[in-house]
Formats: C-alpha cells, structure tokens, sequence
C-alpha cells in the first residue's frame, strides 16, 4: 500500500476513498502526493532535512538532553527518541510563531527587538531538531517505518511551519530582519541559507 504525506504533514497510509485535490498550489499541493512502499523513508527524510545544515544526531541528543537523563533516554527506543526530538522541534515551532506574534508591527524596532530574536532562535532550533533525525535516519539509526512511525507520533505538522514562515516574511517586510529564508525541503524556497552554519548559533 503506498504511503501518502497529508495536508497537516503526517504520514499515512492512502485510504480508498481518499480523492486528490484539483486545487493546486501552495505547501500542502507540494505534499500532497503518494509514495511507493519502497520510497517512502528516504521520501521522509529528505523533507525533514534542511539541505543547508550539516546537524547530526549526537549534535542534537548532546543539546536536548541533560547528562542526568542519559541513562534514561540510552532505554527509549530510537523510534522513541525520534519522536522525543520531532516532538521538541514542534515546541520550538509553536514558540517562534508566539514570539513573531507578539511582534508590534506598527511599533518601534526597539519595542519588537526581544521577540525578533527569540523568535529566530526558537526557528533555527526546530529545523536544526528535524535536520538531526534526517541524519539518524541517514546513519541508519532509524529504518523506514521507524521514521514514519516517530513522525506520525510527533503528529508532525507543516501547516505549522507555514505559518511560521508567513509571520517572518511580514515582519522582515516591516523591519528588515537579518534572517536566513527557510532552508528545509517541506516548502519551495529558491533563495535559501548560506551552506555552514555554525551550531553555536543555536541552541
């Protein structure tokens, strides 16, 4: 049975009655798309990793988790560390677009200086998470169910990510933020980051 990644970016299987938009356009229409069996952990993992990031798996495990809790996270499974990390990224998204909301627009650049910069922290932090269970996947700590599994059960949303995107643009068309564009594959973006990025950045 192929494999669809839906509207609200979840993986799942295709059902019978499931009827394809004639709409077009926009993020979901480039999601919206049924892959083969055989194709669709790659297809997954592609869409999660941000081609201009160079994250690996210990990067993000070393970041997200205290040495306390080592012992802990060393009994979860790597589908349930997947998800714990796919989960954290979600956090972030939701912080960044409070942050970006938060941001007067019709007020002084110094009134919206704090949310800004948090906002932008809390965006470099999710897609660095996500680049980081590409790379797992990509070392062959996850295998193809495994991956879908934790995306299903991170209950992974690119609706979330649009609108993310969608406040910064509107923000940087006010105060002409330094950012670097959206450089993940989940959304077509021609002028995306700088290849390096420094990890000391983020976080």
């Amino acid at each position: 049975m192929p494999y669809e990644l839906d509207s609200a970016g979840t993986t799942a299987e295709q059902g019978e009655d499931k009827s394809e938009s004639d709409d077009g356009g926009g993020l979901e229409s480039s999601l919206g798309m049924t892959i083969p069996d055989d194709h669709v952990g790659a297809f997954v993992a592609e869409a999660l990793e941000d081609p201009e990031r160079a994250t690996t798996w210990d990067d993000v495990v070393d970041t997200m988790v205290a040495p306390a809790a080592r012992d802990a996270w060393a009994e979860l499974s790597p589908v349930e560390q997947a998800t714990e990390v796919l989960s954290k990224a979600a956090e972030f998204d939701r912080q960044a677009i409070e942050h970006f909301e938060a941001v007067p627009l019709d007020g002084a650049r110094s009134e919206a200086e704090t949310d800004i910069d948090e906002g932008l922290r809390c965006r470099r932090n999710a897609d660095t998470f996500r680049d980081g269970v590409a790379a797992a996947y990509g070392d062959g700590r996850l295998d193809d169910e495994g991956l879908v599994d934790a995306l299903e059960a991170a209950e992974f949303d690119t609706e979330v990510i649009a609108e993310r995107e969608d406040l910064i643009e509107r923000i940087d068309s006010v105060f002409e933020i330094d950012y670097r564009p959206y450089g993940g594959t989940l959304m077509d973006d021609d002028d995306g980051p700088e290849p390096d990025t420094e990890h000391g950045e983020t976080w």
